[in-house]
């Protein structure tokens, strides 16, 4: 039996035009209401980014965000987990985005994004950031010596698949840093579609899959006992050691031959249909 539901939103539990459908919301609430299986966000986001969706659609029990370098519980507002780089390592990282002549490098931190952009002014007001509100760009290396306690729990560089390539090898040799594979982020609008290509950089041994862990540890959940939900290759690790993973449809190919299950797309209430199907053994 099936006690927790741990869901990624972009790709995942959000369409292309980052919302909710009421479908997916129909079927968290109901696993919970009627089966006590609460869910838990894993994104590569920020807090304050997956706790406005929580707190709109009142859902989720916990929020693991910035690829698990944040654990948080959304009753309380409790940290039950955080991890931060220094600054001389964001510095190094910083270094590696300017060398390679990537776009964009974002900073994910409790309560804010501090990006740093060359050029890329589309980017800025594409709506990847918290409300829409406009970002500005900044310079990452004056932001951190304003606040030198400031809490980065992940770093993100976006850019051509190629540069990133580049990027990764260099920053898969520095010490205490860990990279993601490539990703893609897809965000529509009614007149426009933006999609680019990004890695998640995050300390060494900071991953859902061990903010999974520490959630379920908590909660005296067996690994087991947990479905979990995505489509990116971040999504990855949590696959490995729990009950059941399932992919969307629009996930890449990497990705859906390391998932137990292949669903529906973000856009056609995968989530809810995996609910469905695997908490209430009702066919999709």
């Amino acid at each position: 039996m099936y006690k927790m539901i741990v869901v990624d939103l972009d790709g995942t539990l959000l369409n292309d035009y980052k919302k909710v459908s009421q479908e997916n919301l129909k079927a968290i609430k109901r696993a919970y209401d009627e089966k006590n299986v609460i869910t838990v966000i894993a994104t590569g986001r920020q807090l304050e980014y997956a706790r406005n969706i929580s707190e709109t659609c009142s859902l989720g029990n916990y929020i693991i965000a910035c690829n698990g370098g944040i654990v948080q519980d959304v009753l309380t507002n409790e940290y039950i987990y955080k991890s931060s780089f220094s600054n001389e390592e964001v510095l190094k990282i910083r270094k590696v985005f300017l060398e390679e002549h990537v776009d964009v490098m974002m900073i994910y931190t409790d309560g804010e994004i501090i990006v740093e952009s060359k050029n890329d002014r589309e980017f800025l007001d594409s709506g990847i950031n918290v409300n829409n509100e406009k970002i500005e760009g900044k310079n990452i290396e004056k932001e951190i010596n304003k606040n030198k306690n400031i809490l980065k729990s992940l770093c993100l560089i976006i850019g051509d698949k190629k540069a990133l390539e580049n990027v990764i090898k260099k920053l898969n040799n520095m010490e205490n840093i860990e990279t993601s594979g490539i990703c893609n982020y897809l965000y529509k609008t009614k007149d426009k579609k933006y999609e680019t290509a990004y890695i998640d950089i995050m300390k060494n041994g900071v991953s859902k899959r061990n903010a999974i862990k520490i959630v379920a540890d908590k909660l005296g959940i067996k690994q087991e006992e947990i479905i979990v939900m995505g489509d990116g290759r971040n999504d990855i690790p949590m696959f490995d050691g729990v009950g059941l993973s399932v992919v969307m449809e629009n996930a890449v190919d990497e990705v859906k031959e390391k998932a137990d299950y292949i669903t529906a797309s973000n856009n056609d209430d995968g989530v809810a249909k995996s609910i469905k199907k695997f908490i209430f053994n009702e066919e999709e």
